[in-house]
């Protein structure tokens, strides 16, 4: 069913008006044909005799689809600035910082991102404590500045277990631009359930956010110099 979702977002992906008048359309068309079917009266097309019981059920199917469809391309259009932000994110920062660090001599670097499960975490204040958080846990860890030829440059911060082992590691601060969109779909209720719907759109939003960086990451065969941490900071060298 996934799969099913995917290619049909994909295919219709920005004509959701398109998709709405057809839906109508074959509703109009099925409820017609269920009228002449109940009424018993013929139905011609072209001179040609039409069974009614198979139209409607064909129609009706169609409509289904087609109201399905739509459902789906609005949920993508509630999703699409993550991938609008994943999109920027791996083309101007994650793939030209990998490919730099293999032009500077860096064999294998890895990369390491930061998932947090709530906006705040990419505040300065709590992004200052997890690095405290990381010294503390016996890392050296120190800020690069990297030279992108393909790019702007950039700041990215190295953690060191020992001489030889090293990674680089970033917090993805473009997800702070999620927060006045989550804001405004949230508006400005302060019940409740409208602080529920905060975190549930948050963590669909994030989610929606790595899983595209990753979709991206395999298609440039760069999956293989990324990897995923969250607050509980677990490294592998």
């Amino acid at each position: 069913m996934k799969s099913i979702k995917k290619n049909v977002i994909k295919i219709l992906r920005g004509k959701p008006k398109t998709v709405k008048v057809l839906s109508l359309i074959l509703n109009i068309i099925a409820v017609i044909a269920l009228i002449f079917w109940l009424l018993n009266k013929p139905f011609n097309v072209l001179g040609t005799e039409i069974e009614l019981e198979a139209l409607f059920v064909l129609l009706t199917t169609l409509a289904v689809f087609f109201n399905q469809a739509y459902k789906w391309l609005l949920e993508d259009a509630e999703y699409s600035p993550s991938y609008a932000l994943a999109l920027g994110y791996v083309n101007n920062f994650i793939e030209p910082t990998i490919v730099q660090l293999i032009e500077n001599g860096i064999k294998q670097p890895l990369l390491y991102i930061y998932k947090p499960t709530d906006i705040s975490e990419l505040y300065k204040p709590n992004i200052d404590r997890t690095k405290a958080t990381i010294k503390n846990n016996s890392f050296e860890i120190n800020e690069l500045q990297l030279d992108l030829k393909h790019g702007r440059a950039r700041d990215i911060l190295t953690i060191q277990k020992s001489k030889t082992k090293m990674i680089y590691f970033d917090f993805p601060n473009t997800l702070l631009s999620l927060s006045a969109y989550i804001d405004f779909k949230i508006a400005s209720r302060k019940n409740e359930a409208d602080v529920n719907r905060k975190t549930e759109l948050t963590k669909v939003l994030f989610d929606m956010f790595y899983s595209k960086v990753e979709e991206l990451l395999k298609t440039k065969n760069l999956d293989a110099y990324v990897k995923y941490c969250d607050k509980s900071l677990q490294f592998s060298f």
